[in-house]
């Protein structure tokens, strides 16, 4: 059976991005300082008590897709400070630049995936396939990171890969269960992965576990992110976060190159209503 490569964030980045290149993701193991994971903890876990489980709009598969025992929670940046500090993490940043050019993407999404008890494996995809007039390619469309806010095992429903599967052609071909892992890491650190490789939340069979990751990827400028981060983020808000973290939710305008401007106000930047 494989298994996904774990380094440190001490390790040079060339190493790191090897290791994505190689397996099409790998885990971080300390990528979060204890302060921090404590004070993204304290910052977001009280809205998980109290937020429903499953998905109450959408056709069948997506409330399927999403999990019917799994709590999903956005806007996270109104709820915490520390992940709008995280948003400017060099590391995070840095794979973000190497894979989809530097500045040239902003957050897809930034939620809470809260996998509880009794909850089934999730179908596996490749995330790219969420623009798929744009899939395919040989270049990546989004990468993301899962940071685990709570300890991930087999058990709880840790995100099950298949290294290697970024470079396997086809849409979505069939994948063995031999040919799969379970990206098992403590609270604090991060999985990092493409937006090609097959992957999928992991079935809990725990009698009382809940597995909480923020899963938070980049996608290219000129796609529709996922999450609506300017319905999730108050302008007050974006207005004290940091200016990259202002771009990566939208508060900013794209100017990607040798093409013309996206998200203009007026035909300004968006940057104006915040300064």
């Amino acid at each position: 059976m494989p298994e996904l490569k774990h380094l440190s964030r001490r390790t040079p980045h060339e190493e790191i991005w090897q290791a994505f290149d190689n397996d099409g993701g790998l885990i971080i193991d300390d990528f979060l300082d204890s302060q921090t994971l404590q004070k993204l903890r304290d910052d977001v876990l009280p809205a998980v008590a109290n937020h429903p489980a499953g998905a109450s709009t959408g056709h069948e598969f997506w409330k399927d897709f999403h999990g019917n025992e799994t709590k999903r929670i956005t806007g996270l940046a109104d709820m915490s400070p520390t992940w709008g500090e995280v948003l400017c993490d060099s590391l995070y940043k840095g794979m973000a630049d190497h894979y989809l050019g530097e500045d040239n993407y902003h957050l897809n999404t930034g939620q809470l995936i809260c996998i509880g008890p009794g909850e089934t494996p999730q179908l596996l995809h490749r995330d790219e396939l969420n623009w798929p007039e744009a899939a395919g390619k040989d270049t990546e469309l989004t990468v993301t990171a899962i940071f685990a806010l709570t300890d991930f095992t087999e058990e709880n429903g840790a995100t099950v890969m298949a290294p290697g599967s970024h470079r396997w052609p086809g849409r979505l071909p069939a994948v063995e269960a031999a040919q799969t892992c379970h990206a098992t890491m403590t609270a604090g650190s991060a999985l990092l992965y493409s937006g090609k490789v097959i992957h999928g939340g992991g079935s809990n069979s725990s009698l009382d576990q809940w597995r909480v990751g923020l899963h938070a990827g980049f996608v290219l400028g000129w796609l529709r992110a996922e999450e609506n981060h300017q319905l999730t983020t108050s302008i007050d808000t974006a207005r004290c976060l940091p200016e990259h973290a202002q771009r990566m939710l939208g508060f900013r305008s794209f100017t990607p190159p040798k093409a013309a401007r996206l998200g203009l106000v007026n035909y300004e930047d968006a940057g104006l209503l915040l300064d």
